[in-house]
């Protein structure tokens, strides 16, 4: 026979699961708890883990003794989220059962989620005793679980010189700074790590370590979110720097808005006179932006150019290589193309300017010359009729004002292969001897001259006169070419007069 409880054992066990789950309406209720979604940290603070709370410990303090706890190095300062050390501890069964689970080497409290599959909360065999072990997020540091100090990231080194779960190391002998031998280019210019109050010009630390990549807006300050799935979320970070006034609001002591990690280099100066004028540039009316690019990418089309913020294999934080400065002086062949492979492999996706169609020619055609009007040099590559339109038929019999008369080539010229050839014409970076290379005559930021997007101070036009058409530099002094943004080490068209290029006919 089945025996029913007593009346008093019923009454027992309701006061007990009243007192152990706080189900009444008072502020600790369990009906007061709040339905997970939104935000994980307020939905356990803003009923229970808090100050005013009478049986929830408040994990901003250390065991209820007012001095501050690690909650406020994780939780407050940096926005990380309950959930990120006490994975699902909100569903377990010992969860507001009335007890105070950390004292209890019984009770698994901290339990980390996916970000730290090899974290572990271990030596929790009485009070003060537990402590985390093989974490991510802290690299080999050892740490003072019950200090009374609180961590404020005094050196970014110390957990980003390891792999971060899935985040890449940042500094160290495999990071993306001068601690890495194999970077050439970096963007702080140091020969070793940046600091960490270099590391703060660029990187908003609100909620840092919650997930997401947050970079400071040079001009004011706010924080700029970015995503590595859409690359375009860091194109206004890294123009409100590369602007006129630079990192006007952030900057670190000693520095100014022109040299804001003070590591020697300054913005708008040899070697790096570009650097303020990119904003303007890149909102020019052509150019790689109008193009759907961006800043940041791996050098294929719809994403950018440059690497990464901090720095790559390839100068200018190139994703992929252009040999700068460049020492070619002879006819360019196929096994140059590494030297242009950030351009060439960009443009493979376009047939108009893929390296085909800017540097080929008929074998055997008009244009299969060189610099020293060798007829029938082997095109390096061999196509049906040349394509690109900046060429040259300089007969110098038509009597025509654009048939300029021929100097020390051919009748008919690429004149792509032809510049490709003349070595050190130019300065790499304002100062360095160089062959000339497509940045020598082409704003890759941006140009409002249509006719290849060469520098706007070359003045370059195009004209129209019946079936003939033509391109032309400006009519200013053309020694001007010797000057910055073109930087000719010697000025061919100072001395040859002003030059024309043939678009139409071809003459092939």
């Amino acid at each position: 026979m089945k025996t029913l409880p007593t009346p008093m054992i019923v009454v027992v066990a309701l006061a007990f699961t009243l007192a152990g789950c706080s189900s009444g309406t008072g502020p600790d209720a369990l009906t007061k708890r709040q339905a997970q979604g939104g935000s994980q940290t307020s939905s356990c603070t803003a009923k229970c883990h808090n100050g005013s709370s009478s049986i929830s410990p408040d994990p901003l303090v250390t065991n209820g003794t007012g001095t501050y706890g690690k909650h406020i190095a994780h939780v407050q300062n940096t926005g990380i989220p309950c959930e990120k050390c006490h994975a699902n501890y909100i569903n377990a069964p010992t969860h507001m059962n009335g007890h105070l689970d950390t004292p209890d080497p019984a009770v698994l409290v901290v339990y980390f989620d996916a970000t730290n599959p090899a974290g572990s909360w271990i030596n929790d065999t009485g009070p003060s005793l537990g402590s985390c072990t093989s974490l991510n997020c802290h690299g080999p540091d050892t740490l003072d679980w019950y200090g009374t100090g609180t961590a404020n990231f005094q050196n970014c080194g110390s957990c980003h010189s390891s792999a971060i779960g899935p985040r890449r190391r940042v500094t160290g002998s495999q990071g993306d700074f001068g601690g890495n031998a194999s970077i050439v280019s970096h963007h702080v210019t140091t020969t070793g790590d940046p600091t960490r109050e270099q590391c703060l010009v660029c990187h908003d630390q609100s909620t840092h370590t919650a997930g997401t990549v947050r970079l400071r807006n040079a001009d004011g300050g706010a924080a700029i979110v970015y995503s590595a799935a859409s690359p375009t979320t860091l194109e206004p970070f890294c123009l409100s720097c590369h602007d006129t006034t630079g990192a006007a609001s952030n900057f670190v002591s000693g520095g100014t808005p022109t040299s804001p990690f003070n590591d020697g280099s300054t913005m708008g100066q040899a070697p790096n006179r570009a650097s303020i004028e990119i904003k303007d540039a890149w909102n020019k009316t052509y150019g790689h932006h109008q193009k759907g690019l961006t800043c940041i990418g791996d050098g294929t089309p719809n994403t950018g150019c440059h690497g990464n913020g901090h720095g790559t294999a390839n100068v200018g934080l190139l994703a992929r290589n252009l040999t700068l400065p460049n020492a070619k002086t002879n006819w360019y062949n196929v096994a140059d193309e590494p030297d242009y492979d950030l351009c060439f492999t960009c443009h493979a996706a376009y047939s108009t300017v893929s390296k085909e169609a800017i540097l080929g020619m008929k074998a055997g055609g008009n244009y299969a010359t060189d610099l020293f009007n060798t007829n029938g040099v082997l095109p390096a590559y061999a196509i049906a009729n040349i394509q690109t339109r900046f060429r040259d038929v300089n007969l110098g019999t038509t009597g025509k004002t654009y048939d300029d008369p021929t100097f020390f080539s051919s009748a008919h010229e690429n004149l792509h292969m032809y510049h490709l050839q003349i070595g050190p014409a130019w300065n790499y970076r304002d100062s360095i001897p160089s062959s000339i290379v497509c940045v020598s005559c082409h704003s890759v930021h941006g140009s409002n001259t249509q006719w290849g997007w060469v520098h706007d101070e070359l003045q370059f036009n195009h004209y129209t006169v019946g079936a003939d058409q033509y391109g032309m530099i400006g009519t200013t002094p053309l020694s001007l070419l010797g000057n910055y943004p073109t930087s000719c080490t010697f000025n061919c068209h100072d001395m040859f007069g002003t030059t024309h290029s043939w678009f139409e006919p071809s003459d092939e």
